[in-house]
């Protein structure tokens, strides 16, 4: 057990490894590597609660009876000059 103690003693006074200085950069771009995925998530799943949300109410909500259009769609309005002009 006093050779367990010898080394930790040792270990203990002995300087930390230069490697160890540039983990601290590595740690932090991983968090905030995570951090950015996370809210990358939140924001997926809100736009399809959003869109979710809306296509219910959409197909719940009465719609209005669908009208045929007074005039063509691609023709002179009734109310135009030159139809008038020609009848």
């Amino acid at each position: 057990m006093a050779q367990i103690d010898d080394i930790l003693g040792a270990l203990g006074t002995s300087p930390p490894p230069p490697a160890l200085a540039a983990i601290d950069d590595g740690v932090l771009r991983g968090l905030a590597d995570r951090r950015e995925s996370a809210t990358a998530r939140r924001g997926m799943v809100m736009a399809v609660a959003v869109a979710a949300f809306v296509g219910i109410a959409g197909a719940i909500a009465p719609a209005a009876p669908a009208r045929a259009q007074a005039e063509p769609l691609f023709g002179v309005p009734s109310g135009a000059p030159s139809h008038l002009l020609a009848d």
